[in-house]
């Protein structure tokens, strides 16, 4: 019986790891650029506000699922969206804006540095698009 046990727990362990499995593809992600963000022009302490960040999806291969990395900078927020881009499969020219929200609440009575990621310049330097809000 214990060796059943085994040879079952074996078996169960190889099927499970197979990896031939249809509907797995290759994909990476990377960051893409911020065309455009709406502010308001001042926060209130202690309010919770919703900004609208667009970015744009340069073909088909590309999805966003509203995931991006914010990173805390002294006063300074970095916004940087996250894509899901499909490797090793055809791509149509399918330029695409999409529209997502981040929640942000005043909990500062400095003003906010918005930075927005917006590409690398050709010292692969991150570039931002910039946007201060001051805190009322």
């Amino acid at each position: 019986m214990k060796h059943f046990i085994t040879l079952f727990l074996i078996s169960f362990l190889i099927v499970g790891c197979n990896d031939n499995d249809d509907n797995d593809h290759d994909y990476h992600l990377e960051y893409t650029s911020v065309i455009s963000a709406e502010l308001p022009d001042e926060f209130v302490f202690g309010r919770t506000y919703r900004i609208n960040v667009t970015i744009e999806l340069p073909n088909s291969c590309y999805y966003f699922y509203n995931q991006y990395d914010y990173f805390y900078e002294g006063t300074s927020r970095l916004i940087y969206p996250i894509v899901h881009v499909d490797d090793g499969v055809a791509c149509t020219q399918n330029i695409r804006e999409i529209t997502f929200t981040i929640p942000v609440q005043a909990l500062q009575y400095e003003p906010y540095i918005f930075k927005f990621y917006q590409g690398e310049d050709p010292d692969g330097q991150d570039k931002f698009l910039t946007i201060e809000v001051p805190v009322i």
